[in-house]
């Protein structure tokens, strides 16, 4: 006898929609699809199409930018932190020549620092940051958190006309 849940049935046929439509698309046009789905606010079917992407595409420029997107959706979409961090450590680790690296190392300390106040995690990332890029355009960004890491934005001369 075969069991059949009803309520898996609806995610189940648009996953092998997803799959199925996906097979003799290139790297840029399941991009282009991911983010059409994040555009009409359905993060998850994104993510799922940016994982194709990847696993069909891995040498392809467009697989760092997928791995990248991920974690900007697991970021700013599902404000799943904890797991956008992961998914910017697999950038790292699977894209190392990757433009996006550093901007996956910033958003690791920034996301240590102002939304987990992991304040530890956040020196230690932006440490490797200013250790790593000391040129890069976000240096300046990462001394100014490292600077005033853990204090609020009205203890912060520069920044205390934006709270009056």
């Amino acid at each position: 006898m075969i069991v059949i849940k009803i309520k898996n049935i609806p995610k189940n046929i648009l996953l092998l929609t997803l799959i199925g439509c996906s097979i003799f698309k290139s790297a840029d046009e399941l991009f282009l699809d991911a983010e059409r789905k994040r555009n009409n606010g359905e993060p998850k079917e994104s993510i799922i199409i940016l994982k194709q992407l990847i696993s069909k595409f891995t040498e392809h420029e467009k697989a760092s930018e997928a791995q990248y997107l991920i974690a900007e959706i697991y970021y700013r979409d599902l404000r799943d932190f904890s797991k956008s961090i992961e998914e910017y450590e697999k950038l790292k680790n699977n894209f190392p020549n990757s433009s996006k690296v550093p901007f996956a190392l910033f958003m690791q300390g920034f996301i240590y620092a102002n939304m987990l106040s992991d304040y530890d995690f956040a020196k230690t990332y932006y440490s490797e940051f200013l250790e790593e890029y000391s040129n890069h355009e976000l240096a300046e960004s990462v001394s100014f958190e490292l600077k005033y890491l853990g204090l609020d934005i009205k203890e912060i001369p520069t920044l205390k006309h934006l709270t009056k």
